[in-house]
């Protein structure tokens, strides 16, 4: 008889906790932790910077991004320079003095 000591995990469903091994946590903490660009997802987790002033901020040029798409689509992926948003929040503390 064979069994096997880890549960089915079905395709799409999140593992379980019992499944993640010291490797994965490894892998996940060497991951980079200073990302040179940022979506809009990580614009609000580090800054708290929600996705309409991230494009108002953009069309003020405030801010750098790129928007990422195939050749003839109308959807992307827009990504924000996280260079220039620090240099955007340290003018502002600038002028605040």
């Amino acid at each position: 008889m064979n069994v096997h000591p880890c549960p089915a995990v079905k395709v799409g469903e999140k593992e379980p906790a019992s499944l993640i091994t010291n490797t994965d946590q490894a892998i996940t903490a060497s991951l980079p932790i200073d990302p040179e660009f940022v979506d809009v997802d990580g614009l609000r987790r580090g800054w708290g910077i929600k996705r309409s002033l991230a494009y108002a901020l953009l069309d003020e040029g405030a801010i750098k991004g790129v928007s990422l798409r195939r050749r003839g689509r109308r959807r992307g992926k827009r990504l924000f320079s996280v260079d220039s948003v620090r240099a955007f929040l340290r003018e502002q503390m600038q002028a605040a003095k």
